[in-house]
């Protein structure tokens, strides 16, 4: 008997059918979930709302926007609102709408906005928004309200959207929409013209001078930078921001307490624009009968940084500075990649920022004759800032160290959860970050305290070795920020000798002492005579210099103070 063969003879006809059923056969995807808020296309216009007035719902062309939902005091849920289709955050109406396309019909839109709240009458304004070629913005202003008067309920600004002609700037101009606020609540007058300044009070431009109530300025480019942009009126009176939990003095309009306006530090990205516009708004103010704390609400004249265009990210530019901590060395220039970074300097000078295109860098360190005395290298990432520290090392020799400064105000609170921290993180509006750097070869191990040999103090605490045994030339990075209170009392900065074994050590009484009102850049912004405690930024404070008995006046070690931010 033969053997069974278990074999499939294939035809020609057969393997034709098969590749056919093989080209047939559906391709297997794996599944998803697209989790973006919002899916569907959607085309903005060139028209936007800002919302100054604290309208909080939406209708366009009839349409209702936002959930109309409102929430008892006390309310679990207070400060929680369900999301619309065109709102999905909260379902309600924030600080800037951009008017999508689609409820543009022949260029226009038929938009109402109100604010409701719980047991308070509706507030209610309609306008109609037209797109011009122009791009435009709809100022929705407090104007109806019984503490603001002389002034419309919205006005319309034109726009820019184009970047600064170097893109390494930014654009930003001022809009005065200043009202004249009734001094029910003992509100002081701030309104008038107003003029932008840095954080010192130094004017930035003729062009952002003297802006009248109802215009704005011409945008000026300025290179990018961490700063704390302010307005002043023409008596030098500083117009106050907003804050999270901020008490407003009503008499001064500085943070109730203290001698200090409010304005918040931010970064100004190249290609950001903005406009910095001042408007009435609603803050909390001391109940002037009563002593325990309670408050009540005024309106006053703020500030406020609108974006003009969505910020873009900085993926091509970093920031250098440099300081001569070289005692007996003047005329030092600071070359990067042969390029003099900023104007010559004498011993403790800095220069002023500088934008760099990312990359690698080399950073040498010239004396007044050319003759380079240090030299290092540097790869400069985007969104950076670093200092370059022309500096003696532990056996004296010449140095640059490239120290990066965190402007960021982000910092760990210590509270929250989720593997990644994203709870646990704090963004201040208005820093007080310093680091110290011991840049004395004289000086083996530096400590630093406060008032008496005590620790530092501040609302997140601070690490140990961002003050403990600093050695020459070698710098914290972890937490290196001492962060005191926005409303600390004076304190001094006092130095110390230490060692591995002793802390803080003996006080170094040869070394000035340091207190907090250094940190006031320009004593004459203060034009009410008071002067506050510290002022808010980014700094740090370095020992340079000898503490040989025999080194002579100039060289003598002490500690100087580098801002960071403008």
């Amino acid at each position: 008997m033969k053997e069974l063969k278990k074999y499939l003879k294939v035809t020609p006809l057969m393997l034709v059918s098969l590749l056919v059923l093989a080209g047939c056969k559906k391709e297997k995807i794996d599944s998803g979930y697209d989790n973006r808020v919002i899916t569907d296309a959607r085309k903005s216009s060139s028209v936007r709302i800002i919302n100054l007035s604290g309208y909080n719902q939406v209708i366009a062309n009839g349409d209702t926007l936002t959930n109309y939902i409102i929430r008892k005091p006390n309310d679990p849920l207070e400060s929680f609102y369900p999301g619309t289709n065109y709102f999905p955050d909260n379902g309600r109406l924030g600080t800037t709408w951009n008017i999508q396309q689609s409820f543009l019909k022949n260029g226009t839109a038929k938009v109402l906005v109100e604010r409701i709240a719980y047991q308070s009458a509706k507030d209610t304004l309609g306008l109609n928004v037209k797109e011009d070629a122009q791009p435009a913005d709809y100022y929705l202003l407090p104007g109806a309200n019984v503490q603001v008067t002389g002034q419309p309920d919205f006005i319309k600004v034109p726009r820019s959207i184009a970047a600064a002609s170097n893109p390494a700037s930014f654009k930003v101009r001022i809009l005065n929409l200043s009202a004249t606020v009734k001094p029910e609540q003992g509100m002081e007058s701030i309104n008038g013209p107003m003029s932008l300044a840095w954080a010192d009070g130094t004017l930035i431009s003729s062009k952002t001078n003297n802006i009248l109530p109802g215009q704005y300025s011409d945008y000026i480019e300025l290179p990018y930078t961490t700063a704390q942009l302010k307005v002043l009126t023409p008596a030098g009176i500083q117009v106050p921001g907003f804050g999270d939990g901020q008490i407003l003095n009503p008499s001064t309009s500085t943070i109730e307490g203290l001698t200090m306006t409010y304005v918040p530090i931010k970064t100004y990205v190249p290609g950001g624009v903005y406009t910095i516009v001042v408007a009435a708004r609603e803050f909390k103010i001391p109940y002037r009968s009563s002593n325990t704390g309670e408050t009540v609400t005024g309106y006053q004249n703020s500030l406020r940084v609108i974006n003009d265009v969505s910020e873009p990210v900085n993926l091509t530019y970093g920031r250098l500075q440099a300081v001569n901590a070289i005692p007996g060395i003047n005329g030092m220039k600071v070359l990067v990649n042969g390029k003099a970074l900023g104007a010559p300097m004498n011993y403790t000078a800095q220069t002023s920022y500088e934008p760099f295109v990312i990359g690698n860098y080399k950073i040498e360190a010239t004396d007044a004759s050319g003759t380079v005395i240090a030299s290092n290298s540097l790869n400069l990432g985007a969104n950076t800032n670093f200092t370059l520290w022309v500096h003696p090392d532990a056996s004296g020799k010449t140095t640059i160290s490239a120290v990066a400064n965190d402007l960021s105000g982000t910092l760990y609170a210590g509270t929250g959860n989720g593997d990644d921290a994203t709870y646990s993180r704090y963004t201040a509006g208005f820093p007080f970050n310093i680091r110290f750097l011991n840049l004395c070869p004289d000086m083996p191990y530096l400590s630093l305290t406060t008032n008496n040999a005590q620790d530092f103090q501040g609302p997140y605490g601070f690490n140990t070795a961002a003050v403990k045994n600093l050695r020459p030339g070698i710098f914290p990075i972890e937490f290196p920020y001492v962060i005191p209170p926005y409303d600390a009392k004076p304190y001094q900065i006092l130095a110390f000798r230490s060692s591995p074994t002793v802390f803080p050590g003996t006080w170094a009484s040869d070394i000035p002492v340091v207190n907090s009102k250094d940190l006031i850049a320009r004593p004459e912004l203060y034009v009410r005579g008071n002067l506050p405690n510290q002022e808010p930024g980014f700094y740090t404070i370095a020992l340079v210099g000898s503490t040989s008995p025999s080194a002579p006046a100039d060289k003598k070690a002490k500690m100087i103070i580098v801002k960071h931010s403008k």
